[in-house]
């Protein structure tokens, strides 16, 4: 008999079901994952502010990073990165609803002479509060609020910034991320394709109070690469990866513990057949993580189980195959453990250190990573508001 969706997944080579009700009765005490409440890694992006119309100023957002990936997988090498960007750019409100950023970035990686420097332009436009509509540079920090295996953090540490169109929208119920990315624009006769991401991220809270808050949080991103004026060869080619999932946070407020939060995830990829090893063009993955923050870090178990999984844009270890490579597995199962500790040097600015180990009960294969991070924003104001 044909199994549906939620039978593939609990019951893919082995009942998962045992598993997964051993684990969340493991991870509910307490472990969590990884920095202070509500810690970004990468923090970019300046408030908005509605009250400096007329006002010009000068903003230095830097990122400098030493990130070491060990990874015991067949088709992932480990690799370092460990370097710096710096993003200097000039801040003018002509309107109180209205934002110009004009700079640049540059991009250095210790151990190398090149480096990678990108023009930066940014029009922000906010005509309520809780709405915003961006044009030219993005706003990616937090990683829109994708999970690791839809979207790799590290495309912020060797991607050029994000560019094309952006929309935000945040009320008592909703808040909502959606944004395309165009990476490579084409004219007439170009030898290679067009090729954009796109995203929209949206997280419906159900319930909120002092104690605790209850939300869905539901996912929907991909790439594309096509177009009809070139000349490159093959076929277009997209990538979609959704997820709907559960959110539960438990606030603590003692002198150590502060909170407790608890998610759940079921995701589904679809991808160009024969692209990779993996046979057919869709698959489909549980995630569960847990994290108990502290003033002393925060620390994080986790589960990934992967039944012919894949997207480009996620982290490589969450997924079943990779791009140009026949090997592939077609279900993969992680246990992860994170640890996470940051602290706040001044106004938007930190020091930070993360851990995560990856075990494989099927290879009994660990990977791990770690990183240590200093994020530094500052602003200078050149000329007041007329306010």
């Amino acid at each position: 008999m044909k199994k549906n969706f939620l039978d593939r997944i609990l019951f893919c080579n082995r009942p998962l079901l045992p598993v997964m009700v051993g684990m969340l009765l493991w991870m509910m005490p307490a472990l969590s994952a990884f920095s202070q409440e509500e810690s970004r890694d990468f923090f970019s992006s300046e408030p908005f502010n509605a009250q400096a119309a007329g006002s010009l100023s000068i903003a230095v957002d830097n990122l400098n990073f030493f990130k070491n990936n060990e990874y015991k997988s067949k088709y992932v090498n480990g690799y370092t990165l460990t370097g710096s960007w710096i993003r200097p750019k000039l801040l003018y409100y002509p309107d109180k609803n209205f934002r110009l950023e004009l700079g640049g970035q540059l991009l250095a990686y210790n151990g190398r002479d090149d480096y990678k420097l990108y023009p930066w332009f940014s029009a922000l436009y906010q005509p309520a509060k809780n709405l915003s509509f961006r044009m030219g540079n993005l706003n990616q920090d937090g990683n829109h609020g994708l999970p690791e295996p839809l979207m790799d953090s590290e495309h912020f540490i060797w991607d050029k910034p994000e560019a094309g169109i952006q929309t935000k929208f945040r009320n008592n119920r909703w808040a909502v991320d959606m944004w395309i990315d165009w990476q490579t624009l084409i004219f007439a006769g170009d030898p290679y394709k067009e090729k954009f991401t796109f995203g929209t991220v949206a997280e419906l809270t159900l319930h909120r109070s002092d104690e605790s808050s209850l939300s869905l949080p539901i996912t929907f991103n991909g790439l594309h690469e096509g177009g009809e004026i070139d000349n490159a060869p093959g076929l277009a080619k997209t990538h979609i990866a959704l997820s709907e999932g559960l959110k539960y946070k438990g606030n603590l407020d003692g002198p150590i513990l502060k909170s407790w939060e608890f998610s759940g995830f079921l995701l589904q990829s679809t991808y160009p057949q024969g692209e990779t090893g993996l046979p057919g063009k869709s698959g489909n993955a549980v995630f569960l993580q847990s994290s108990l923050n502290t003033d002393y870090g925060s620390l994080a178990p986790g589960f990934w189980q992967g039944n012919n999984f894949f997207t480009p844009l996620g982290m490589p270890l969450y997924q079943n195959g990779a791009i140009g490579q026949q090997v592939s597995v077609s279900s993969n199962r992680l246990w992860i453990f994170s640890y996470r500790y940051d602290r706040t040097i001044f106004d938007q600015s930190k020091f930070g250190f993360n851990f995560n180990m990856y075990y494989d009960p099927v290879t009994q294969k660990k990977s791990n990573n770690e990183s240590l991070y200093l994020m530094i924003n500052l602003s200078f104001l050149c000329k007041k508001s007329a306010n």
